[in-house]
């Protein structure tokens, strides 16, 4: 009997289908890994569209906000209060105000205020801050975060009266220029729709730009400073009162002499607000 020979081509046909049966199920994974990816990617974009939503919102009531801190002075062009219904009047008038009866608004602590929510979503509450600005040591060189003492001077029989009154003035001068930078407020807005949520958090410095006087050792008595003046060789600073009755302080007398800024409830004086940080 003759012996049978190799076929190739029936070899390359074994072959063939070896491999064709390995391309189809490469396939078929294949095509049930693009098929899960669709589906996820379906469904992170039916996540991100609610994300998104509450993202926007969120950013565009604090840049409303933001807007009016920025745009808000306190005063009028007569020099009344700018009683506008911002948020910038609201913190300038009444957040910020130390010991006044109507600021039920007490230091360091967070207040959320819930706000009629805008169309499509389900919830929008606003939250305040205030914190003692860390630039309130750069204008108020000797302050204390209890009172409203801008610096204490001990005035005695050596103190030259003359330097001391160019340096109150020139203190006075810079205040009233610039301002008293005593507050940072955070601003955050939440917004919440479908479960989702998103709070944007900006932080503002307040200026206030209040009027200066003075006190005397431990007595409530406020003074304004006039002037520098002499008596023969005896040299004096010069106050005055709301009546204008004259204070004379030569330094005969010890006495300490307290710059202090005007913060009580009903007191009215300009402001600004400078954005620091944002986390949007």
């Amino acid at each position: 009997m003759p012996q049978k020979r190799n076929d190739p081509l029936h070899g390359q046909q074994g072959f063939a289908m070896i491999l064709v049966l390995c391309l189809g199920a490469l396939f078929v994974a294949l095509a049930a890994a693009l098929v899960y990816a669709a589906s996820l990617m379906l469904s992170n974009a039916d996540r991100q569209l609610p994300e998104q939503d509450v993202y926007e919102l969120a950013a565009s009531f604090s840049d409303v906000l933001e807007q009016e801190l920025l745009h808000y002075t306190g005063l009028n062009a007569d020099g009344t209060a700018n009683n506008d219904g911002s948020l910038g009047y609201f913190i300038n008038n009444t957040y910020v105000r130390k010991g006044g009866i109507k600021n039920v608004y007490g230091e360091d602590t967070d207040h959320t205020f819930t706000l009629q929510a805008p169309a499509g979503a389900d919830e929008l509450t606003v939250t305040l801050r205030k914190t003692l600005s860390e630039a309130y040591g750069e204008t108020a060189d000797e302050s204390t975060s209890d009172s409203n003492i801008l610096i204490s001077y001990d005035i005695a029989s050596n103190t030259d009266l003359q330097n001391l009154s160019e340096v109150m003035k020139s203190r006075e001068q810079s205040y009233e220029k610039n301002g008293l930078a005593d507050y940072d407020i955070t601003v955050t807005v939440k917004v919440t729709k479908d479960g989702e949520s998103y709070a944007v958090t900006r932080k503002y410095r307040h200026t206030g730009k209040y009027r200066i006087y003075y006190t005397m050792d431990d007595t409530a008595a406020q003074w304004t400073f006039d002037s520098y003046q002499k008596d023969g060789e005896t040299g004096y600073l010069l106050f005055t009162n709301a009546a204008s009755v004259p204070q004379r302080i030569n330094g005969k007398n010890p006495v300490t002499l307290h710059m202090r800024y005007h913060i009580e409830d009903g007191a009215v004086y300009g402001c600004t607000f400078t954005r620091i940080t944002s986390n949007d």
